[in-house]
Protein backbone atom coordinates (compact mmCIF):
# COMPACT_ATOMS: atom_id res chain seq x y z
CA UNK A 1 0.00 0.00 0.00
CA UNK A 2 1.08 3.09 -0.39
CA UNK A 3 1.57 6.34 2.28
CA UNK A 4 -1.57 7.56 1.42
CA UNK A 5 -3.49 4.62 2.02
CA UNK A 6 -1.27 3.91 5.40
CA UNK A 7 -2.44 7.13 6.88
CA UNK A 8 -5.90 6.19 6.21
CA UNK A 9 -5.69 2.92 8.09
CA UNK A 10 -3.57 4.24 11.21
CA UNK A 11 -6.76 6.52 11.80
CA UNK A 12 -8.67 5.46 14.81
CA UNK A 13 -11.37 2.46 14.30
CA UNK A 14 -14.35 5.76 15.40
CA UNK A 15 -13.22 7.61 12.40
CA UNK A 16 -13.04 4.96 9.94
CA UNK A 17 -16.54 4.23 10.46
CA UNK A 18 -17.65 7.72 10.09
CA UNK A 19 -15.60 7.67 6.65
CA UNK A 20 -17.34 4.17 5.68
CA UNK A 21 -20.65 5.95 6.75
CA UNK A 22 -20.43 8.30 3.84
CA UNK A 23 -21.06 4.95 1.89
CA UNK A 24 -23.46 2.16 1.36
CA UNK A 25 -23.01 -1.02 2.82
CA UNK A 26 -21.63 -3.05 0.35
CA UNK A 27 -18.29 -0.52 -0.29
CA UNK A 28 -17.78 -1.03 3.37
CA UNK A 29 -18.15 -4.52 3.71
CA UNK A 30 -15.51 -4.84 0.40
CA UNK A 31 -12.94 -2.89 2.26
CA UNK A 32 -12.44 -6.31 4.37
CA UNK A 33 -10.40 -7.61 1.92
CA UNK A 34 -7.78 -4.26 2.00
CA UNK A 35 -5.44 -6.02 4.62
CA UNK A 36 -5.96 -7.52 8.15
CA UNK A 37 -6.55 -4.08 9.70
CA UNK A 38 -9.56 -3.88 7.70
CA UNK A 39 -10.87 -7.27 7.96
CA UNK A 40 -13.36 -6.74 10.44
CA UNK A 41 -14.12 -2.56 10.95
CA UNK A 42 -17.17 -2.71 8.72
CA UNK A 43 -18.45 -5.48 10.98
CA UNK A 44 -18.65 -2.22 13.79
CA UNK A 45 -19.94 0.14 11.50
CA UNK A 46 -23.05 2.16 13.33
CA UNK A 47 -24.56 2.86 10.52
CA UNK A 48 -26.67 0.36 7.64
CA UNK A 49 -27.10 1.77 4.00
CA UNK A 50 -28.47 -0.65 1.41
CA UNK A 51 -29.88 0.81 -1.88
CA UNK A 52 -31.01 -2.16 -4.30
CA UNK A 53 -30.25 0.48 -7.02
CA UNK A 54 -26.70 0.45 -6.46
CA UNK A 55 -26.82 -3.03 -7.02
CA UNK A 56 -26.81 -5.18 -10.13
CA UNK A 57 -29.21 -7.92 -9.53
CA UNK A 58 -31.56 -8.75 -6.73
CA UNK A 59 -29.12 -11.69 -5.24
CA UNK A 60 -26.98 -9.47 -4.72
CA UNK A 61 -28.86 -6.58 -2.59
CA UNK A 62 -29.78 -9.57 -0.67
CA UNK A 63 -26.23 -11.31 -0.31
CA UNK A 64 -25.17 -8.01 1.03
CA UNK A 65 -27.51 -7.77 3.31
CA UNK A 66 -27.31 -11.66 4.37
CA UNK A 67 -23.97 -10.84 5.16
CA UNK A 68 -24.02 -7.63 7.08
CA UNK A 69 -27.38 -9.19 9.39
CA UNK A 70 -25.28 -12.44 9.82
CA UNK A 71 -21.44 -10.88 10.12
CA UNK A 72 -21.97 -7.33 12.13
CA UNK A 73 -20.93 -7.52 15.68
CA UNK A 74 -24.05 -7.78 17.54
CA UNK A 75 -22.85 -6.22 20.27
CA UNK A 76 -22.50 -2.28 18.77
CA UNK A 77 -25.82 -0.53 18.41
CA UNK A 78 -26.52 1.09 14.91
CA UNK A 79 -27.43 4.37 14.82
CA UNK A 80 -28.62 5.04 11.49
CA UNK A 81 -30.41 2.73 9.05
CA UNK A 82 -31.14 3.95 5.45
CA UNK A 83 -32.80 1.61 3.17
CA UNK A 84 -33.89 2.01 -0.52
CA UNK A 85 -35.61 -1.07 -2.36
CA UNK A 86 -38.20 -1.62 -5.20
CA UNK A 87 -41.24 -3.99 -5.26
CA UNK A 88 -39.00 -6.81 -6.44
CA UNK A 89 -38.06 -6.91 -2.88
CA UNK A 90 -40.19 -8.88 -0.78
CA UNK A 91 -41.96 -7.28 2.13
CA UNK A 92 -40.57 -10.23 4.73
CA UNK A 93 -37.00 -9.01 3.97
CA UNK A 94 -37.15 -5.66 4.57
CA UNK A 95 -39.15 -6.30 7.68
CA UNK A 96 -35.83 -9.07 8.42
CA UNK A 97 -33.78 -5.62 8.10
CA UNK A 98 -36.04 -3.61 10.30
CA UNK A 99 -36.25 -5.93 12.98
CA UNK A 100 -32.57 -6.30 13.29
CA UNK A 101 -32.14 -2.65 13.12
CA UNK A 102 -34.90 -2.21 15.56
CA UNK A 103 -33.33 -4.88 18.01
CA UNK A 104 -30.24 -2.73 17.72
CA UNK A 105 -31.59 0.22 19.02
CA UNK A 106 -31.78 2.55 15.91
CA UNK A 107 -32.32 5.81 16.80
CA UNK A 108 -32.79 7.19 12.84
CA UNK A 109 -34.32 5.56 9.92
CA UNK A 110 -34.38 6.39 5.89
CA UNK A 111 -36.48 4.23 3.99
CA UNK A 112 -37.33 4.53 0.20
CA UNK A 113 -39.92 2.62 -1.80
CA UNK A 114 -38.64 2.80 -5.05
CA UNK A 115 -41.99 1.10 -6.45
CA UNK A 116 -42.63 1.11 -10.35
CA UNK A 117 -46.25 -0.71 -9.71
CA UNK A 118 -48.99 1.30 -8.64
CA UNK A 119 -50.94 0.42 -4.66
CA UNK A 120 -48.20 -1.01 -2.74
CA UNK A 121 -49.42 -0.76 0.85
CA UNK A 122 -46.59 -0.43 2.68
CA UNK A 123 -47.92 -0.57 6.57
CA UNK A 124 -46.44 1.61 9.21
CA UNK A 125 -47.23 -1.13 11.60
CA UNK A 126 -43.32 -3.01 10.25
CA UNK A 127 -41.84 0.25 12.52
CA UNK A 128 -42.48 -1.26 16.13
CA UNK A 129 -39.36 0.07 18.11
CA UNK A 130 -39.32 2.24 21.12
CA UNK A 131 -35.56 3.44 20.04
CA UNK A 132 -36.40 5.34 16.32
CA UNK A 133 -36.77 8.94 16.79
CA UNK A 134 -36.14 9.98 13.54
CA UNK A 135 -38.32 8.40 10.54
CA UNK A 136 -38.45 9.31 6.95
CA UNK A 137 -40.46 6.92 4.55
CA UNK A 138 -40.41 7.78 0.86
CA UNK A 139 -42.82 6.60 -1.66
CA UNK A 140 -42.63 6.93 -5.30
CA UNK A 141 -45.80 9.07 -7.39
CA UNK A 142 -48.00 8.50 -4.75
CA UNK A 143 -48.26 4.38 -5.34
CA UNK A 144 -47.23 3.68 -2.02
CA UNK A 145 -50.06 3.17 0.50
CA UNK A 146 -50.14 3.77 4.28
CA UNK A 147 -52.27 1.44 5.84
CA UNK A 148 -51.69 1.09 9.70
CA UNK A 149 -49.61 1.85 12.38
CA UNK A 150 -48.06 0.75 16.35
CA UNK A 151 -47.13 2.89 18.86
CA UNK A 152 -43.91 4.80 18.21
CA UNK A 153 -43.18 6.56 21.53
CA UNK A 154 -39.68 7.98 20.90
CA UNK A 155 -40.20 9.53 17.55
CA UNK A 156 -39.73 12.85 17.34
CA UNK A 157 -39.20 13.82 13.97
CA UNK A 158 -41.42 12.09 10.90
CA UNK A 159 -41.22 12.60 6.99
CA UNK A 160 -43.64 10.82 4.98
CA UNK A 161 -43.10 12.16 1.24
CA UNK A 162 -45.20 10.62 -1.55
CA UNK A 163 -47.40 8.53 0.36
CA UNK A 164 -50.80 7.67 0.10
CA UNK A 165 -52.56 7.54 3.30
CA UNK A 166 -55.60 4.21 2.92
CA UNK A 167 -58.42 5.32 5.67
CA UNK A 168 -62.00 4.72 5.59
CA UNK A 169 -62.61 8.01 7.68
CA UNK A 170 -60.91 11.33 9.10
CA UNK A 171 -60.51 10.06 12.94
CA UNK A 172 -58.47 7.42 11.19
CA UNK A 173 -55.98 9.72 9.92
CA UNK A 174 -56.23 11.55 12.56
CA UNK A 175 -55.29 8.45 14.79
CA UNK A 176 -51.79 8.02 12.92
CA UNK A 177 -49.96 10.73 14.61
CA UNK A 178 -51.66 10.11 18.44
CA UNK A 179 -49.74 7.01 18.77
CA UNK A 180 -46.99 9.37 18.38
CA UNK A 181 -47.10 10.50 21.39
CA UNK A 182 -43.60 12.63 21.08
CA UNK A 183 -43.45 13.93 18.07
CA UNK A 184 -42.30 17.47 17.39
CA UNK A 185 -41.34 17.74 13.91
CA UNK A 186 -43.60 16.65 10.89
CA UNK A 187 -43.51 17.14 7.10
CA UNK A 188 -45.93 15.38 4.89
CA UNK A 189 -44.95 16.09 1.47
CA UNK A 190 -46.75 15.11 -1.56
CA UNK A 191 -49.11 13.40 -0.15
CA UNK A 192 -52.99 11.96 -0.78
CA UNK A 193 -55.76 11.02 1.35
CA UNK A 194 -57.87 7.57 0.11
CA UNK A 195 -60.88 6.68 0.97
CA UNK A 196 -63.28 10.06 2.21
CA UNK A 197 -63.42 13.38 0.58
CA UNK A 198 -63.80 16.22 3.49
CA UNK A 199 -62.20 18.41 5.87
CA UNK A 200 -58.53 16.59 8.12
CA UNK A 201 -57.12 17.66 10.83
CA UNK A 202 -53.40 17.60 11.66
CA UNK A 203 -53.17 17.60 15.73
CA UNK A 204 -50.86 17.12 18.32
CA UNK A 205 -50.27 18.71 21.63
CA UNK A 206 -46.23 18.46 20.93
CA UNK A 207 -45.56 19.08 17.67
CA UNK A 208 -43.53 22.18 17.35
CA UNK A 209 -42.83 21.85 13.67
CA UNK A 210 -44.77 21.41 10.74
CA UNK A 211 -44.42 21.11 6.61
CA UNK A 212 -47.32 20.43 4.30
CA UNK A 213 -46.35 20.84 0.73
CA UNK A 214 -48.20 19.85 -2.80
CA UNK A 215 -51.25 17.13 -0.90
CA UNK A 216 -53.96 15.76 0.23
CA UNK A 217 -56.21 16.16 -3.24
CA UNK A 218 -59.52 17.90 -2.79
CA UNK A 219 -59.35 18.36 0.77
CA UNK A 220 -58.84 21.18 3.49
CA UNK A 221 -56.52 21.34 5.99
CA UNK A 222 -56.91 22.20 9.52
CA UNK A 223 -53.95 22.51 11.64
CA UNK A 224 -54.93 22.39 15.68
CA UNK A 225 -51.31 22.13 17.25
CA UNK A 226 -50.90 24.26 21.21
CA UNK A 227 -47.40 24.39 21.00
CA UNK A 228 -46.61 24.80 16.98
CA UNK A 229 -43.73 27.24 16.62
CA UNK A 230 -43.09 27.08 12.76
CA UNK A 231 -45.53 26.30 10.24
CA UNK A 232 -44.80 26.10 6.29
CA UNK A 233 -48.04 25.60 3.89
CA UNK A 234 -47.58 25.22 0.12
CA UNK A 235 -50.15 23.92 -2.38
CA UNK A 236 -53.18 23.06 -0.13
CA UNK A 237 -56.24 23.99 0.60
CA UNK A 238 -56.97 26.12 3.31
CA UNK A 239 -58.57 25.72 6.13
CA UNK A 240 -58.06 26.69 10.32
CA UNK A 241 -55.29 27.31 12.02
CA UNK A 242 -55.20 27.36 15.69
CA UNK A 243 -51.75 28.09 16.80
CA UNK A 244 -51.17 30.39 19.57
CA UNK A 245 -47.95 29.94 19.88
CA UNK A 246 -46.97 29.99 16.34
CA UNK A 247 -43.75 32.32 15.81
CA UNK A 248 -43.19 31.53 12.35
CA UNK A 249 -45.44 31.26 9.29
CA UNK A 250 -44.80 30.14 5.92
CA UNK A 251 -47.98 30.31 3.32
CA UNK A 252 -47.94 29.71 -0.39
CA UNK A 253 -51.08 28.78 -1.18
CA UNK A 254 -54.41 29.52 -3.53
CA UNK A 255 -57.14 29.77 -0.89
CA UNK A 256 -56.98 31.46 2.26
CA UNK A 257 -56.83 30.29 6.26
CA UNK A 258 -58.80 31.47 8.69
CA UNK A 259 -57.54 31.94 12.11
CA UNK A 260 -58.78 30.89 15.37
CA UNK A 261 -59.76 33.44 17.65
CA UNK A 262 -56.84 32.39 20.06
CA UNK A 263 -55.08 34.90 17.91
CA UNK A 264 -51.30 35.04 17.19
CA UNK A 265 -49.69 37.06 20.21
CA UNK A 266 -46.61 35.02 19.68
CA UNK A 267 -46.00 35.40 15.58
CA UNK A 268 -42.70 37.62 14.36
CA UNK A 269 -41.95 35.73 11.16
CA UNK A 270 -44.49 35.72 7.72
CA UNK A 271 -43.83 34.80 4.69
CA UNK A 272 -47.11 34.79 2.30
CA UNK A 273 -47.82 34.08 -1.08
CA UNK A 274 -50.83 34.20 -2.68
CA UNK A 275 -51.55 32.32 -6.28
CA UNK A 276 -52.80 35.03 -8.44
CA UNK A 277 -55.27 37.00 -6.31
CA UNK A 278 -57.60 39.09 -7.91
CA UNK A 279 -58.98 42.45 -7.03
CA UNK A 280 -62.06 40.84 -5.31
CA UNK A 281 -60.05 39.27 -3.10
CA UNK A 282 -58.68 42.37 -1.67
CA UNK A 283 -60.96 42.54 1.34
CA UNK A 284 -59.62 39.07 2.29
CA UNK A 285 -56.00 39.64 2.06
CA UNK A 286 -56.39 42.65 4.43
CA UNK A 287 -58.07 40.68 7.01
CA UNK A 288 -55.62 38.36 6.69
CA UNK A 289 -53.02 40.96 7.15
CA UNK A 290 -54.80 41.89 10.09
CA UNK A 291 -53.92 38.89 12.04
CA UNK A 292 -50.03 39.39 11.47
CA UNK A 293 -50.13 42.32 13.82
CA UNK A 294 -47.38 41.86 15.73
CA UNK A 295 -44.65 40.50 13.24
CA UNK A 296 -41.18 41.68 13.16
CA UNK A 297 -40.21 40.50 9.90
CA UNK A 298 -42.86 40.20 6.89
CA UNK A 299 -42.51 39.03 3.55
CA UNK A 300 -45.38 39.50 1.20
CA UNK A 301 -45.74 38.07 -2.52
CA UNK A 302 -45.46 40.75 -5.10
CA UNK A 303 -49.12 39.58 -6.36
CA UNK A 304 -50.90 40.48 -3.03
CA UNK A 305 -49.07 43.98 -2.90
CA UNK A 306 -50.45 44.30 -6.59
CA UNK A 307 -53.95 43.49 -5.38
CA UNK A 308 -53.61 46.28 -2.27
CA UNK A 309 -52.93 48.74 -4.90
CA UNK A 310 -56.06 48.26 -6.89
CA UNK A 311 -58.22 48.59 -3.24
CA UNK A 312 -56.08 52.16 -2.68
CA UNK A 313 -59.63 53.63 -1.86
CA UNK A 314 -60.21 50.86 0.53
CA UNK A 315 -56.87 51.38 2.25
CA UNK A 316 -57.25 54.85 2.74
CA UNK A 317 -59.76 54.70 5.93
CA UNK A 318 -57.31 51.98 7.82
CA UNK A 319 -54.72 52.45 9.81
CA UNK A 320 -51.66 50.55 9.34
CA UNK A 321 -51.63 46.95 11.58
CA UNK A 322 -47.93 46.45 11.74
CA UNK A 323 -46.30 48.38 14.71
CA UNK A 324 -43.05 46.31 15.24
CA UNK A 325 -41.29 45.42 12.16
CA UNK A 326 -38.10 45.38 11.53
CA UNK A 327 -37.81 44.07 8.14
CA UNK A 328 -40.52 44.38 5.37
CA UNK A 329 -39.63 42.90 1.74
CA UNK A 330 -41.78 42.20 -1.47
CA UNK A 331 -41.10 38.77 -3.69
CA UNK A 332 -42.73 37.35 -6.31
CA UNK A 333 -44.56 34.13 -5.38
CA UNK A 334 -42.59 30.95 -6.20
CA UNK A 335 -43.85 29.07 -9.69
CA UNK A 336 -42.35 26.01 -8.61
CA UNK A 337 -45.30 25.53 -6.60
CA UNK A 338 -47.75 27.34 -8.47
CA UNK A 339 -47.58 25.85 -12.30
CA UNK A 340 -51.24 27.51 -12.42
CA UNK A 341 -49.99 31.16 -12.21
CA UNK A 342 -50.71 33.68 -15.06
CA UNK A 343 -47.76 33.92 -17.66
CA UNK A 344 -46.27 37.06 -17.44
CA UNK A 345 -44.38 38.51 -20.61
CA UNK A 346 -40.69 39.06 -20.33
CA UNK A 347 -41.04 42.74 -20.49
CA UNK A 348 -43.70 42.99 -17.46
CA UNK A 349 -41.22 40.84 -15.33
CA UNK A 350 -38.24 43.30 -16.24
CA UNK A 351 -40.51 46.48 -15.22
CA UNK A 352 -39.62 48.68 -12.52
CA UNK A 353 -42.17 47.79 -9.54
CA UNK A 354 -43.38 51.16 -7.79
CA UNK A 355 -45.37 50.62 -4.82
CA UNK A 356 -48.03 53.51 -4.59
CA UNK A 357 -48.35 55.84 -1.26
CA UNK A 358 -51.52 54.62 0.09
CA UNK A 359 -50.39 50.93 -0.17
CA UNK A 360 -47.29 52.05 1.21
CA UNK A 361 -48.43 54.10 4.05
CA UNK A 362 -50.59 51.02 5.05
CA UNK A 363 -47.79 48.62 5.41
CA UNK A 364 -44.96 50.73 7.06
CA UNK A 365 -46.91 53.59 8.74
CA UNK A 366 -47.02 52.15 11.69
CA UNK A 367 -43.39 51.05 11.91
CA UNK A 368 -41.48 53.97 10.13
CA UNK A 369 -37.95 52.68 10.63
CA UNK A 370 -38.55 49.12 9.40
CA UNK A 371 -36.02 48.49 6.32
CA UNK A 372 -37.80 47.83 3.16
CA UNK A 373 -36.38 45.47 0.31
CA UNK A 374 -38.45 45.26 -3.25
CA UNK A 375 -37.68 42.38 -5.55
CA UNK A 376 -38.24 42.57 -9.00
CA UNK A 377 -38.97 38.76 -11.11
CA UNK A 378 -35.14 39.17 -12.20
CA UNK A 379 -34.23 39.81 -8.71
CA UNK A 380 -35.69 36.57 -8.01
CA UNK A 381 -34.80 34.85 -11.00
CA UNK A 382 -31.25 35.63 -10.16
CA UNK A 383 -31.48 34.60 -6.30
CA UNK A 384 -32.64 31.37 -7.92
CA UNK A 385 -30.11 30.81 -9.81
CA UNK A 386 -27.58 31.18 -6.79
CA UNK A 387 -29.52 28.76 -4.47
CA UNK A 388 -29.74 26.37 -7.32
CA UNK A 389 -25.89 26.53 -8.25
CA UNK A 390 -24.82 26.68 -4.82
CA UNK A 391 -27.13 23.40 -3.85
CA UNK A 392 -25.65 21.39 -7.09
CA UNK A 393 -22.25 22.09 -5.89
CA UNK A 394 -22.80 20.85 -2.53
CA UNK A 395 -24.35 17.60 -3.96
CA UNK A 396 -21.10 17.52 -6.45
CA UNK A 397 -19.18 18.13 -3.55
CA UNK A 398 -20.57 15.12 -1.50
CA UNK A 399 -20.43 12.86 -5.03
CA UNK A 400 -16.72 13.43 -5.21
CA UNK A 401 -16.07 13.20 -1.87
CA UNK A 402 -17.78 9.42 -1.73
CA UNK A 403 -15.85 8.78 -5.54
CA UNK A 404 -12.33 9.49 -3.45
CA UNK A 405 -12.87 7.33 -0.91
CA UNK A 406 -14.00 4.32 -3.37
CA UNK A 407 -11.05 5.32 -5.90
CA UNK A 408 -8.66 4.85 -2.89
CA UNK A 409 -9.84 1.50 -2.01
CA UNK A 410 -10.09 0.13 -5.66
CA UNK A 411 -6.59 1.05 -6.19
CA UNK A 412 -4.85 0.27 -3.09
CA UNK A 413 -6.19 -3.52 -3.89
CA UNK A 414 -5.35 -3.49 -7.62
CA UNK A 415 -1.96 -4.99 -7.45
CA UNK A 416 -3.11 -7.90 -4.98
CA UNK A 417 -5.82 -8.47 -7.97
CA UNK A 418 -3.52 -8.24 -10.75
CA UNK A 419 -0.68 -10.72 -8.96
CA UNK A 420 -3.56 -12.98 -8.16
CA UNK A 421 -4.60 -13.33 -11.63
CA UNK A 422 -1.05 -13.84 -13.17
CA UNK A 423 -0.21 -16.75 -10.28
CA UNK A 424 -3.70 -18.19 -9.99
CA UNK A 425 -4.91 -19.97 -13.30
CA UNK A 426 -8.61 -20.74 -11.09
CA UNK A 427 -8.71 -16.58 -10.86
CA UNK A 428 -8.60 -16.65 -14.45
CA UNK A 429 -11.54 -18.97 -14.84
CA UNK A 430 -13.61 -17.21 -11.89
CA UNK A 431 -13.24 -13.66 -13.67
CA UNK A 432 -14.19 -15.46 -16.87
CA UNK A 433 -17.22 -16.57 -15.42
CA UNK A 434 -17.95 -13.08 -13.98
CA UNK A 435 -17.28 -11.45 -17.28
CA UNK A 436 -20.89 -9.76 -17.62
CA UNK A 437 -21.07 -8.32 -14.33
CA UNK A 438 -17.42 -7.33 -14.11
CA UNK A 439 -17.88 -5.08 -17.23
CA UNK A 440 -21.12 -3.34 -15.40
CA UNK A 441 -19.13 -2.34 -12.65
CA UNK A 442 -16.88 -0.49 -15.10
CA UNK A 443 -19.60 0.74 -17.18
CA UNK A 444 -20.92 2.31 -13.51
CA UNK A 445 -17.91 4.52 -13.68
CA UNK A 446 -18.75 5.46 -16.90
CA UNK A 447 -21.89 6.51 -15.62
CA UNK A 448 -20.40 8.46 -12.70
CA UNK A 449 -18.23 10.42 -15.04
CA UNK A 450 -21.21 11.41 -17.28
CA UNK A 451 -22.98 12.09 -14.26
CA UNK A 452 -19.76 14.69 -12.77
CA UNK A 453 -19.60 16.46 -16.14
CA UNK A 454 -23.72 16.61 -16.85
CA UNK A 455 -23.86 18.44 -13.28
CA UNK A 456 -20.65 20.59 -14.15
CA UNK A 457 -22.56 22.13 -17.21
CA UNK A 458 -25.57 22.15 -15.07
CA UNK A 459 -23.83 24.59 -13.01
CA UNK A 460 -22.41 26.46 -15.72
CA UNK A 461 -25.43 26.97 -17.66
CA UNK A 462 -26.52 28.73 -14.24
CA UNK A 463 -23.55 30.91 -13.49
CA UNK A 464 -24.15 32.31 -17.34
CA UNK A 465 -27.54 33.13 -15.79
CA UNK A 466 -28.52 36.20 -14.00
CA UNK A 467 -26.72 35.91 -10.55
CA UNK A 468 -26.74 38.57 -7.15
CA UNK A 469 -23.95 40.86 -7.65
CA UNK A 470 -23.32 40.58 -3.86
CA UNK A 471 -22.93 36.62 -4.43
CA UNK A 472 -21.90 36.14 -7.97
CA UNK A 473 -17.84 36.66 -6.84
CA UNK A 474 -17.67 34.00 -4.18
CA UNK A 475 -20.27 31.58 -6.00
CA UNK A 476 -18.13 31.51 -9.47
CA UNK A 477 -14.48 30.77 -6.76
CA UNK A 478 -16.31 27.68 -5.64
CA UNK A 479 -17.16 26.74 -8.97
CA UNK A 480 -13.52 26.98 -10.10
CA UNK A 481 -12.25 24.87 -7.41
CA UNK A 482 -14.52 22.36 -7.37
CA UNK A 483 -14.39 22.07 -11.14
CA UNK A 484 -10.61 21.23 -10.78
CA UNK A 485 -11.58 19.02 -8.03
CA UNK A 486 -14.29 17.08 -9.99
CA UNK A 487 -11.75 16.68 -13.07
CA UNK A 488 -8.84 15.12 -10.30
CA UNK A 489 -11.80 12.36 -9.05
CA UNK A 490 -12.73 12.10 -13.21
CA UNK A 491 -9.01 10.88 -13.24
CA UNK A 492 -9.11 9.16 -10.28
CA UNK A 493 -12.04 7.06 -11.67
CA UNK A 494 -10.60 6.29 -15.37
CA UNK A 495 -7.52 5.08 -12.99
CA UNK A 496 -9.53 2.58 -10.74
CA UNK A 497 -11.66 0.65 -13.62
CA UNK A 498 -8.15 0.25 -15.31
CA UNK A 499 -6.92 -0.89 -12.16
CA UNK A 500 -9.28 -3.10 -11.52
CA UNK A 501 -8.46 -5.08 -14.71
CA UNK A 502 -6.58 -8.25 -14.11
CA UNK A 503 -3.33 -8.80 -16.91
CA UNK A 504 -4.83 -11.20 -18.79
CA UNK A 505 -7.70 -8.65 -19.80
CA UNK A 506 -7.76 -6.60 -23.03
CA UNK A 507 -10.40 -3.87 -22.13
CA UNK A 508 -12.17 -2.76 -25.24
Amino acid sequence: MNAEVDRLSNLPDDIINKILSFNDTEHAIRTSILSSRWKNIWKSIPHLSFSYDCLTSLPKFYDYANLFLSSRNNEIELESVKLSFNEEVSQDFVKKILNYAFSHNVQKMSIKCLYQIENIEFPLSFFVSQSVKDLTLIGSYRDTRITSTRDLLALTTLHLIGVTFKYDNPDEFGGLFSKCPNLKNLTLADCEIDGFDCFITISHPQLSTLTVINGYGPHVVNVVAPHLKFLTVVNCKGGLISAPELSSLTYEIRDYFEFSTDGLLSLEKVDIYICDPNKAEAPKIIEMLQQFRNVKYLTLGLEIVEVLATSMQLLSHLPSPFANLTSFKIYPANTQYFPCRTFRPKEEEQKKINMPIEVKNYLLNGSPNATVTIFSHQDAQALKNATLAQQSMTDLQILLTKEKIECETNQSTAPMKRHRAIMNDQLKSHFENCWEDFFEQINQGGIKIKYIFSTLHRIEYLLEEELPASKKDRIQSRFSSLREEAYSVIKLITRSKAALVPDFVNLP
